[in-house]
């Protein structure tokens, strides 16, 4: 009974000391990465290159043209790289016709009128979203 207690006290005092001596950054970081070695230890092989907190965050998603960069990137992720582009059975007339949604709404949205290319790259992403899986 006495390993038992002194054990969650332990379990206790080592959770309370950790959380005090956290330094409260509140960072999410991306770009790094890890693996395992041979000898059984967790390695970092490249250090993390974007961190931001989440105050940043959260100013990044209220930005007035978060959409059409979110967008872009979406429409190039599914159609325009090799990955999205073994995913689904585009046809060239299919892929030729979201590039042009694409950049006509890219185009909108660089000149300030972010509801029309929204929609523009809400069609081509509508487009993308009933091509069938391979």
């Amino acid at each position: 009974m006495k390993k038992i207690f002194f054990g969650i006290l332990f379990l206790i005092f080592s959770m309370g000391f950790a959380n005090a001596t956290s330094d409260e950054k509140n960072e999410y970081c991306s770009g790094g990465m890890y693996k395992w070695t041979k000898d059984g230890e967790f390695k970092e092989i490249r250090k993390p290159k974007n961190c931001i907190t989440e105050e940043q965050y959260q100013a990044y998603l209220k930005q007035p043209d978060y959409l059409c960069k979110y967008y872009v990137k979406s429409i190039w992720k599914e159609s325009e790289r090799a990955y999205g582009k073994k995913q689904y059975k585009y046809t060239e007339e299919k892929l030729a016709k979201i590039k042009a949604l694409k950049d006509e709404g890219k185009a909108l949205c660089d000149a300030g009128k972010l509801k029309e290319g929204e929609a523009k790259l809400v069609e081509a992403i509508t487009l993308i979203s009933f091509t069938q899986m391979n």
